[in-house]
C-alpha cells in the first residue's frame, strides 16, 4: 500500500507539470481576452470549442480512452494499440471533412468550418498521442510536451491578438499551430515513429473488437456528460444571444482553478488505479484517498466562492465585468464534477463502464428538464443552476453504487454539511450580503479541515 501512495504522488507531481504553468498561465491570459475580443467573438470560440467536445467521442469511438487502458495493461503490442487508435483517428475525420466541405461551399463564407476541422483533428491526435505517452511510460516526456504545447498556444495568442490584432482568427490560427507543435514533440521525444503503421488492413482485428468493447459503451457517456458540462451554452445561445454566452465563457474561467486542481490529481489517480490489479487493495486505497481529496477540494471550492467578485475584478475587462455573477453556482457545480470524476475511476478501473453511463444519463436528463425552463426564468443563472444540479444528481447516484458494488463507505453526514455550507455560502455571494458572517463561515470551514486532515494524517501512521 505503501508503494501505492509513493507512485501517486510521483504521478501527481508528472501532472502537476504537465498542468499547472500551462493552466496558470490560460488564467492570466484572461484579461487579454477580455479586452481585444467581443463578447460575441468569445462565445463563438467556446461555441465551436464545445462542439469539438461533442463530436469527438462519436468520431474517435472514444478510442483514446482504450489505448491507454489497454497500453498499460501489457496484455498486446504497443505497436498494435497504437495503430488501432491512430487508425480509427483518422477513419473518423473523414466525414468530418466531407461535413466542412459541404459547409464551406454552400453558407460558411467565413470558414469557420474549415477552422473546426484543423482544430478537432490536431486536438485528437495530441489526445491520442497523450494517452499512448502514458501506457509506454513516458508520463514524463508528456508532462514537458504538454507543458510546451500550452504555453506556445498562449504565447502565439498574445502575438496574433494583442500585437497583430487578428481577433478571433488568430485565436484559430494560434491553437492549431500550438497543437501542430506538440504533434511533433510527441513524435520525437516519445518516438512515436516506431510504433506507426498505417493502414486498416494492417490492424489486428480482434484487439480492435476488444478495444472497441471498452471505449464504445464510453460513447454515450461522454454524449450525456457534454450534455451536462456544455447543453448550457446552446440553450443560452437559443434563447438569449451569443453575448451572454461569452459572459458565461468567461465567468466559467474562474472555476478552472478548481479544475485545475482535479485534472492534475485526476489524471495521476486514473494511472495508479489502472496500475493496481489487487481488487480489495485498490478498494481499500480509494477509500483513504477520497477523504483527503473531499476535503481539500471542498475548502478550495469555498475560497474561491468567497473571493470570485474580488478575482472577477482584476481580471475581467469592459464589456465581461458583470459576468462574476454566475461564478459562485459554476464553481459549485465544478466541485461535485470533481467528486464525481474521482468515484466514476473505480469504475473505469474495474472495466465497469457501464455504470458510469448509467450515472451520467441520469445527470444528463435532469440538464435536460430543467435548463429551458431555468433559462427562462432566471436566464444564465438558471442555467448555471441546472448544470449544478445535474452533477449533483449524478453524485448522489455513484456514491450508492460504490457503496453497493465495492462496500465502499462514504459519509452521509459530513456530505450534507458540506452541500448546505456551499450552498449558503453561494446564495450570501451571489446577493452581496452579510460579508461577516460568510467570512466566518470560511474561517470555521478552514478549521474542522484542518483538523480532520490532521486527524487522519496522524491515524495513517
Amino acid at each position: 500500500m505503501k508503494r501505492k501512495y509513493i507512485e501517486l504522488f510521483q504521478n501527481i507531481g508528472i501532472f502537476t507539470l504537465a498542468n499547472f504553468a500551462a493552466k496558470i498561465m490560460s488564467f492570466l491570459i484572461l484579461p487579454l481576452y477580455t479586452y481585444y475580443l467581443t463578447t460575441a467573438e468569445y462565445g463563438t470560440i467556446d461555441l465551436v470549442n464545445t462542439t469539438i467536445q461533442l463530436v469527438f467521442p462519436i468520431l474517435s469511438l472514444s478510442i483514446v480512452d482504450a489505448v491507454m487502458r489497454f497500453g498499460i495493461s501489457e496484455e498486446d503490442s504497443k505497436d498494435k494499440i497504437f495503430t488501432t487508435g491512430l487508425n480509427v483517428i483518422v477513419i473518423g475525420m473523414m466525414p468530418l471533412t466531407i461535413i466542412c466541405l459541404i459547409c464551406i461551399l454552400t453558407f460558411d463564407k467565413s470558414y469557420i468550418s474549415l477552422f473546426f476541422a484543423l482544430i478537432y483533428l490536431v486536438q485528437a491526435l495530441n489526445n491520442l498521442f497523450a494517452s499512448f505517452a502514458k501506457a509506454i511510460n513516458k508520463t514524463a516526456q508528456m508532462a514537458v510536451i504538454s507543458t510546451i504545447t500550452s504555453l506556445s498556444i498562449l504565447t502565439l495568442n498574445v502575438v496574433f491578438i494583442a500585437f497583430l490584432h487578428y481577433g478571433i482568427l488568430g485565436y484559430w490560427v494560434s491553437t492549431i499551430l500550438g497543437n501542430c507543435i506538440g504533434i511533433l514533440l510527441y513524435i520525437v521525444m516519445c518516438q512515436l515513429y516506431k510504433y506507426f503503421t498505417f493502414g486498416f488492413r494492417l490492424v489486428d482485428k480482434k484487439l480492435l473488437g476488444q478495444m472497441l468493447k471498452y471505449s464504445i459503451p464510453l460513447i454515450p457517456n461522454a454524449l450525456f456528460w457534454w450534455i451536462n458540462t456544455s447543453l448550457d451554452r446552446w440553450v443560452l445561445t437559443a434563447m438569449t444571444s451569443i453575448s451572454i454566452v461569452g459572459l458565461y465563457s468567461v465567468a466559467n474561467k474562474l472555476p478552472t482553478i478548481l479544475s485545475t486542481v482535479n485534472s492534475i490529481f485526476n489524471q495521476a489517480w486514473n494511472l495508479s488505479m489502472f496500475q493496481s490489479n489487487d481488487k480489495e487493495e485498490r478498494n481499500s486505497f480509494f477509500s483513504k484517498v477520497y477523504v483527503y481529496y473531499d476535503e481539500l477540494m471542498f475548502l478550495l471550492t469555498l475560497l474561491i466562492i468567497v473571493f470570485s467578485p474580488i478575482i472577477a475584478k482584476i481580471m475581467f475587462s469592459k464589456d465581461f465585468a458583470s459576468a462574476w455573477i454566475y461564478v459562485p453556482v459554476l464553481t459549485l457545480g465544478v466541485y461535485y464534477n470533481s467528486l464525481n470524476g474521482f468515484i466514476g475511476s473505480l469504475f473505469t478501473a474495474a472495466k465497469d463502464t457501464k455504470y458510469i453511463f448509467t450515472s451520467t444519463l441520469i445527470g444528463s436528463l435532469v440538464n435536460l428538464l430543467l435548463n429551458i425552463p431555468f433559462v427562462f426564468l432566471w436566464g444564465a443563472l438558471g442555467s448555471a443552476a441546472a448544470t449544478f444540479l445535474s452533477y449533483f444528481f449524478v453524485y448522489i447516484v455513484r456514491v450508492k453504487k460504490v457503496e453497493y458494488m465495492y462496500s465502499i463507505y462514504i459519509s452521509k453526514t459530513d456530505s450534507r454539511y458540506k452541500l448546505l455550507v456551499l450552498i449558503l455560502v453561494t446564495v450570501l455571494v451571489t446577493i452581496n450580503a452579510f460579508w461577516l458572517l460568510t467570512i466566518m463561515i470560511v474561517i470555521g470551514c478552514s478549521i474542522i479541515t484542518v483538523i480532520k486532515l490532521k486527524k487522519g494524517l496522524n491515524q495513517g501512521r
